[in-house]
């Protein structure tokens, strides 16, 4: 049983996006996009592609396009809602009123490029072709068959979470320093009190929610 038990966690290992793959999900999802003045897609399959965190589909013609942020208010992917924010797409972890929480899955290519360190050495020739390859989706429409053939090829994207507030309209980084700035002098002693009366965690969603609701007020 203890056997059986170790083959089960090992198959469930964390799905990682990568060069070849570089996508929010491990696969496309059943979706829909709302639109301005009561609008929306039919059922689609989505995904969030991390360069620029733009929502791409699979086309009938099983080719995959990149959808325009113009007039989109919300996305819906399997159980996930996000928003666009400065054309980015986050999802929406809670809400007080119209004012959110959010997060944003930031991908760090940068570091792959880097010649050496943990990424190994320097970049050959079959590395930039991996890169190059995150061009692909959206723009040169790929086919999602010849993705799917080489979505375990490429190199693993360091993937780090990044929250935001938006709060009347503005998006506010969900950082002491953002936070300070966006309540300014007339808050600073109320919001110094509450953040050393609640603990708050800056990478905790239930501090940031709990600060949600002071900035909301």
């Amino acid at each position: 049983m203890a056997l059986l038990a170790g083959l089960v966690v090992a198959s469930a290992a964390k799905y990682e996006p990568n060069t070849r793959w570089p996508y929010l999900y491990q696969d496309f999802t059943k979706g829909v996009v709302f639109f301005e003045e009561n609008q929306k897609s039919s059922p689609m399959d989505l995904n969030v592609h991390l360069l620029g965190n733009v929502l791409h589909y699979i086309g009938q013609d099983g080719k995959i396009y990149q959808n325009s942020d113009a007039k989109v208010v919300r996305v819906e992917i399997g159980d996930d809602a996000y928003i666009y924010s400065s054309h980015r797409l986050m999802k929406i972890i809670a809400a007080e009123g119209t004012n959110l929480l959010v997060c944003m899955d930031a991908a760090n290519f940068s570091s792959l490029q880097q010649g050496s360190g943990a990424y190994g050495a320097s970049l050959n020739s079959s590395a930039t072709r991996d890169l190059s390859s995150l061009d692909l989706g959206g723009l040169n429409t790929p086919e999602l068959g010849k993705m799917l053939q080489e979505r375990n090829d490429g190199r693993t994207i360091p993937v780090t979470q990044q929250y935001f507030f938006i709060v009347g309209g503005q998006q506010i980084e969900a950082t002491k320093k953002g936070v300070e700035k966006f309540v300014g002098d007339a808050k600073a002693d109320a919001l110094k009190q509450f953040l050393k009366q609640n603990k708050t965690k800056w990478k905790d969603e239930t501090s940031l929610t709990q600060l949600l609701k002071f900035l909301a007020q």
